[in-house]
Parts: C-alpha cells; sequence; structure tokens
C-alpha cells in the first residue's frame, strides 16, 4: 500500500499554484521514500517550479514537459537523493480526479524514460482534480502501483484516500462511544479509531495520557519506556499496584489497558535512542513524548520533522524554595509539526543540558558541587499536575484532529500556584537544525 504526505503549508501553497491557472497546469515534486510496516511511503519535500517555457504544449486539455525541464528535475533529484513526482491538474469542475487515456500511456512511456536515469527509487504521477487526487507509484521492481492514501499534516492532521478507495474508509463507529460522537462528530471518531500512537515514556504523564486514548477507542498505542516500576511512582502510575514493583512499566500499562479496553497495545521495553526502536516510531500517525530527559527528546524532535510525524511533548517541573515550599508548579504543552517551531527553536531543548546527561554520576556530583549542573533526577511531582498536562496533551491531539477548529496555539503553559496560562506560537527559527531535516526521512546524527 503506497501512501503519499504533504506539510500542510506546502500542500496549500501546491493546490493554489496548480489552481491559478483555468488550463492544465503541472510541476514536478522531489519526494522521499520510506517503508514501515504496512504501508510505503513517499514524504514529499519540494517544488521544482515550471516556467511558461517548460511545456513541450500546454492546452485546455492536456500538458507535457520539455525535455529541457525533465532533464532539470532528473537533475536536481539525483542531487537530492530523492524520487520525482510529476503532477497535472484537470481543472473544471467537471473533470475526474483519474488519469485519462492519455495519461496512462504518459505515465507508462515517462516511467520508461525516468526510471533508465533514477533506477534505485520510486517515481510518482499524480492527477488533481476539483474533486480529490489520484496517483500511481512506479516502483523499483518496474511495477505499477495506485496509490492509496495521502495525509496532510500541519497545525490540522488531514488524511483522504486515494480516488477508488473511498471504501476503505468506512469504518465502523463503536456505540459506547455515542457521547464522544456528540462531540468530535461521526468522522473524526471514525479517524481516532484508525489511528496509531506512540507513547514514549509511560509515568505520571504517559501512563495518563496511554489511559486517556485507549478509552477514547485509539486503534492502537505502542508503549516505550526502558525503566521498572519503583515504589515512589505508584502514586503517579496508572494501573500499578504494590505487586508490580520491579516490573516493567510497558508491561503493567498494557495489561491494565488491556483489561478495559479493545486497543491493541504493544509494549517494548527500550530506549527510544536505540536505532531498532526507530521502526516502531515511524508508523506512527502521531508521537507523544512523555520523557524526563532531553536525550529522548532531541532524538524524537529529530524523527518528528524527518518524517512529518506530528509530536506531542509533554512535561511537568515543580520548583522548590530553599525551604522547600513551592514556588511554581508548571505543565507544558506542545505540538511539533513540519509547518510549527520544533523542540529546539523554541528553547525546550537545551545542548549543555544534554551534555550533562550524558556525564557519569561521579562527574555530576563534582560539578553540582561547583554551581554548574543543573539536576533533573528525583524531582518531586504529583498525580494532578501529571494528569492535568496529561490531559492537556490529549486536547492537543484533539486540536489536530479538528475538533476544537483549525485555529489553535502550539505551545500551552499552565503555572498552579500562582494560577496563571500562556498560549503562544513559537516562532520557527530560519537557521534551526530542524529546517535542515525537514522531510530528510534517514536518521544521521
Amino acid at each position: 500500500m503506497w501512501t503519499i504526505v504533504f506539510s500542510g503549508r506546502f500542500y496549500k501553497d501546491l493546490k493554489n499554484f496548480l489552481f491559478s491557472t483555468p488550463t492544465e497546469n503541472g510541476c514536478f515534486l522531489l519526494a522521499n521514500p520510506y517503508r514501515t510496516d504496512d504501508a510505503s511511503v513517499l514524504l514529499v519535500t519540494d517544488i521544482i517550479q515550471p516556467t511558461a517555457d517548460s511545456w513541450r504544449y500546454n492546452t485546455q486539455r492536456s500538458i507535457e514537459p520539455n525535455s529541457a525541464y525533465v532533464n532539470q528535475c532528473v537533475m536536481m533529484a539525483e542531487a537530492a537523493e530523492s524520487s520525482l513526482i510529476f503532477v497535472h491538474t484537470h481543472p473544471h469542475p467537471s473533470h475526474p480526479a483519474t488519469f485519462s487515456m492519455i495519461d496512462q500511456t504518459s505515465n507508462k512511456r515517462m516511467f520508461a524514460n525516468l526510471s533508465s536515469i533514477i533506477s534505485d527509487k520510486p517515481l510518482g504521477s499524480l492527477v488533481f482534480s476539483r474533486h480529490g487526487i489520484c496517483g500511481v507509484v512506479f516502483d523499483r521492481y518496474k511495477m505499477i502501483h495506485d496509490v492509496h492514501k495521502f495525509k496532510i499534516v500541519g497545525d490540522t492532521l488531514t488524511e483522504f484516500p486515494g480516488i477508488g478507495f473511498e471504501e476503505q474508509h468506512a469504518y465502523k463507529v463503536d456505540a459506547m462511544y455515542d457521547r464522544q460522537i456528540g462531540i468530535f462528530g461521526e468522522q473524526r471518531q471514525k479517524r481516532l479509531q484508525n489511528m496509531a500512537v506512540t507513547i514514549i515514556g509511560v509515568g505520571g504523564t504517559g501512563s495518563s495520557v496511554a489511559v486517556q486514548l485507549a478509552r477514547m477507542g485509539i486503534k492502537s498505542l505502542q508503549l516505550i519506556d526502558r525503566d521498572t516500576v519503583e515504589e515512589s511512582n505508584l502514586s503517579r502510575i496508572y494501573g500499578s499496584s504494590n505487586a508490580d514493583v520491579r516490573k516493567p512499566k510497558v508491561e503493567v500499562l498494557k495489561r491494565h489497558i488491556e483489561s478495559f479496553s479493545k486497543s491493541k497495545v504493544t509494549a517494548i521495553c527500550g530506549d527510544v535512542t536505540d536505532k531498532e526502536i526507530l521502526e516502531y516510531l515511524i508508523g506512527s500517525d502521531v508521537i507523544f513524548a512523555c520523557t524526563d530527559n532531553l536525550t529522548s527528546r532531541s532524538k524524537i524532535n529529530n524523527i518528528s520533522y524527518r518524517y512529518y510525524i506530528p509530536l506531542i511533548d509533554v512535561g511537568c517541573r515543580i520548583h522548590l524554595n530553599s525551604d522547600n515550599s513551592v514556588s511554581q508548579a508548571i505543565g507544558k504543552v506542545q505540538v511539533v509539526t513540519p509547518d510549527s517551531a520544533c523542540l529546539w527553536c523554541s528553547g525546550t531543548l537545551d545542548g549543555r543540558l544534554i551534555l550533562q546527561e550524558s556525564l557519569s554520576l561521579e562527574t555530576k556530583a563534582k560539578i553540582a558541587s561547583e554551581g554548574y549542573y543543573d539536576e533533573t533526577e528525583d524531582q518531586p511531582s504529583v498525580i494532578s499536575l501529571t494528569t492535568m498536562t496529561a490531559s492537556m496533551a490529549v486536547n492537543k491531539l484533539l486540536n489536530l484532529i479538528g475538533v476544537f477548529g483549525d485555529q489553535y496555539d502550539p505551545r500551552t503553559q499552565i503555572e498552579i500556584k500562582n494560577g496563571y496560562i500562556i498560549n503562544d506560537r513559537p516562532d520557527v527559527d530560519k537557521d534551526c537544525i530542524c529546517q535542515k531535516n525537514l522531510g530528510k526521512c534517514t536518521i544521521e546524527e
């Protein structure tokens, strides 16, 4: 099954360009391929803008690129080690979003010519109409496959089937979610019931996120955490008991969720910084980062931008005065998408603190005594704060699927003691590493 993914802003700009003229229009796109357990994916990264001289012919009902434009696109694809996708429109309102007989013949000819040069990458062809998108992919084995699904990842997360595959999305809504449907609507409830979510870190915030999502009907949950339950965790980890001390957190939570939910739960006892964990992440629709260290957050942030996977970052912190009275109790949630600021842009990630996390206990103790180490281990915590922050994160997921409209601030911070809440949209730093990594779906450090 083939899926084509666009960032939200790119998709909007592409449609505006394609339908800027009443005649057929077109262009080539650059895209990066990767595979998940159940799909092959083309991640669209750039448009190669044509000029008025880019076409062999361009009429009311047909369009074909000339050799100069094709050669330019091939050279750019080879330089970027990317795939090429040709896009054209059927602009009239009565035109169907399907390939005509002429289109099908042109596709075969184009694929044969391009594959002789770009032999190790899949190639694609799309037709946009006012009614939808139809697409095919030519793989390295010279087989043509229909595109089953399109995904647009921006402030909202949108999926729709390729023309001819609509029935695959006729999911049945479970009656137990009747009260939710009154808020979400049936289509969004169906979307939740077909969504795969990964939660990294299943302590106070992560276990609460998982339980809430399972009760809302999420199709599948992947739980990733390397730690075991400690006695000090029992006051915050949902589903845990005294008998679970020294058991893997993910196994304890999996057992609890399966006692009340139909969600498919996969428990992975491991560290997200391990390369073998990558395959579990890239098939996710959304990733929740509920980890308590910045090294993991940095890795997840990197994967989010490289694979266009929305990330919901979740964190709590209680600051104490010198007499151990509470100075601040903060919960913070931030949504990261290809169109928004990453965790580096927003200042959540700090290179100095990440370096400190890698130090030995002995070195940490030494530099702490010198006043150069900001200790993060064994921070004070309470279930009322972790659960509230987890609920804020789950509501950000509902923002992503449009339950509360398509306009929202990606970051929310709430402080309990002094009673304030801040909603904002951090600026994207154009010089940030995230802009270099955007859509580059291979992990390089």
